[in-house]
């Protein structure tokens, strides 16, 4: 006959094992919260303090909607029917409109745990992706059309061309040499949007960032004294990017001249390089009047513009170039100016 020994955990085993849990939970990087069954807030973990910019010794026995109240306006009502149902549930919540977090609750009799996962990064690499994703399509659609485009225009212009310089029609001259030039226009748009996201052959070599930038230097201070305006080169030390040279130039270029269009005579552009947190970064800041906030989430969109002549492919480009090179660009803008910072990935295996 078998018989089976049961085996019981004396209460100081039980002590030991809840302080031990009870440590895990307060250090883990998670933000962690315990509700009693009236929604009282009976432990909040350090993640959680600093996820809502609380301090626990201030909302330890409060109800969850005087102590955090724009957290409970989202959450409350799954946490009540969690609770009241005894069914955990896990759903996205974001909040500030800045951070987005996977929200999982465990229920017990009790009350319940609430534990919160900070995706924000998560979210934005997704959404990096999904906004470079369209533009691969973009640019697989106009490589499909550009050639069908491009073969008829070129006969219409060749046909122009010819009657220009016929001399029964020199009076309309005028009139073919403006529509000669919207033909160039057009192609020059084919060029740049079929340069936005084709995914040709990586050229990357070993180089110096500061070097590309001040090779180019010339070409846009030109520009910068023409229009009276100035030119700041703050360059640090830099280790070695894997590039394609001729990309970042072109990056460089379509970002001053941005900043170059944003500004009034007598304005500065400050473009400084130097290491942040294991990244290398570019960054250009402008003296102008700031990107609105009702335009901040349509700039990198193609064809969006808010220049009377752009064609709203400048940003497009060069973020897609950013990408192509390990790079992704952020801003900042206020009414005193505009920062865009690129920020390249240091790659070790060259």
């Amino acid at each position: 006959m078998t018989t089976t020994k049961n085996f019981s955990i004396l209460p100081e085993e039980n002590r030991l094992n809840n302080m031990h849990l009870h440590q895990i939970l307060l250090n883990i990087s998670d933000g962690c919260y315990y509700l009693n069954k009236d929604m009282q807030l009976l432990f909040v973990n350090r993640s959680a303090e600093n996820m809502f910019n609380i301090v626990k010794g201030e909302i330890l026995g409060r109800n969850i909607s005087e102590a955090i109240p724009d957290l409970c306006r989202k959450v409350c009502k799954q946490l009540y029917q969690s609770y009241k149902k005894q069914k955990g549930i896990s759903f996205d919540l974001s909040y500030a409109n800045t951070n987005y977090f996977k929200v999982k609750t465990i229920p017990d009799t009790k009350g319940l745990l609430v534990i919160m996962q900070d995706i924000t990064e998560t979210k934005k690499e997704n959404e990096r992706r999904a906004y470079y994703e369209k533009l691969r399509l973009i640019g697989e659609m106009a490589a499909g059309v550009a050639h069908e485009v491009r073969n008829p225009l070129t006969t219409v212009k060749g046909f122009l061309q010819l009657v220009e310089k016929n001399e029964d029609l020199l009076k309309y001259q005028e009139i073919f040499l403006l529509m000669i030039n919207e033909i160039d226009r057009v192609n020059s748009i084919i060029s740049e949007f079929l340069d936005m996201a084709k995914n040709k052959p990586s050229r990357k070599e070993k180089e110096h960032l500061n070097e590309i930038i001040q090779s180019i230097y010339p070409l846009l201070e030109t520009r910068a004294i023409k229009e009276n305006k100035k030119i700041h080169l703050q360059l640090h030390p830099l280790p070695l990017l894997n590039l394609d040279q001729n990309e970042i130039r072109q990056l460089i270029i379509n970002m001053v001249n941005n900043s170059l269009d944003a500004m009034n005579a007598k304005a500065s552009i400050h473009i400084r390089t130097y290491l942040d947190r294991g990244q290398v970064v570019l960054s250009i800041t402008d003296e102008g009047t700031g990107i609105a906030p009702e335009v901040m989430n349509k700039i990198s969109t193609p064809f969006f513009t808010t220049k009377e002549k752009g064609t709203g492919l400048g940003l497009a480009i060069s973020f897609a170039i950013a990408k192509r090179n390990n790079a992704n660009i952020d801003f900042t803008t206020d009414s005193s100016g505009t920062t865009f910072s690129i920020r390249f990935t240091i790659q070790d295996h060259y």
